[in-house]
């Protein structure tokens, strides 16, 4: 009796510890989808609707990288033959470098998917990246160039998974909003950086390097996913 005793305590011990190991990780599970659902609502382009979408092209916007206060170049800022991949000195004084964004792909848990957009002389281009053409000094980055746009599920080395940085702040006269946005690109796995022209970054994009933060200034909203 003694024997039976002392096993019937032992399983009952491992079923207690069983039960506070599972109330443990129940605990940290409901923590880690709080934390998940707080950095998700933190994303552009959260609505509360499955289908929403990010259409910033009437009027037109500029992406200010945050770290030089430069734009990214639209391909006629200097000409026709300007290279892509580059950001222009001053451009909110000239009032240069306008850039359309439209979603290429339906949004993701809240994250609008769009194209980088532009005009050239033979009409609308996008900027896309191009694996292992990055700077040298980077490995595993991408280069960026602007090439004709592909508007089917093809497109996927033009498609910038748009992501804020920080809070948006309301900057008052005239009344507009600043936007804070990373801007990553899941064929490559790269972040669209300013720091040695515009390139793709390797890995995941930080909201504490400037470099990889654009600056957009927009009252505009998103909006249901047109399709394609």
């Amino acid at each position: 009796m003694l024997k039976l005793g002392k096993s019937m305590h032992a399983r009952t011990g491992r079923k207690s510890n069983l039960f506070r190991i599972r109330k443990l990780l129940s605990n940290r599970l409901v923590g880690l989808a709080a934390t998940v659902t707080v950095v998700l609502a933190m994303l552009l382009g959260t609505t509360g609707t499955a289908n929403a979408a990010i259409y910033w092209d009437n009027p037109s916007i500029q992406m200010v990288n945050q770290a030089d206060q430069q734009c990214l170049a639209g391909v006629y800022d200097f000409g026709p033959s300007y290279p892509a991949g580059e950001t222009v000195p001053g451009c909110m004084a000239r009032g240069t470098s306008w850039i359309r964004l439209e979603s290429g792909q339906a949004d993701a848990s809240g994250q609008a998917n769009v194209q980088i957009m532009t005009e050239s002389g033979s009409g609308t281009v996008c900027l896309g990246a191009v694996a292992g053409e990055g700077p040298s000094q980077i490995q595993g980055s991408a280069a960026t160039r602007w090439e004709t746009c592909e508007f089917d599920r093809n497109n996927w080395d033009q498609i910038w998974t748009m992501a804020t940085a920080a809070p948006v702040q309301n900057v008052g006269n005239p009344a507009v909003l600043k936007h804070f946005i990373n801007f990553y690109n899941g064929r490559y796995k790269v972040c669209l950086d300013g720091g040695i022209g515009v390139y793709g970054f390797p890995g995941g994009c930080s909201t504490t390097n400037n470099w990889q933060v654009w600056k957009i200034y927009t009252n505009q909203t998103s909006e249901p996913w047109r399709g394609f």
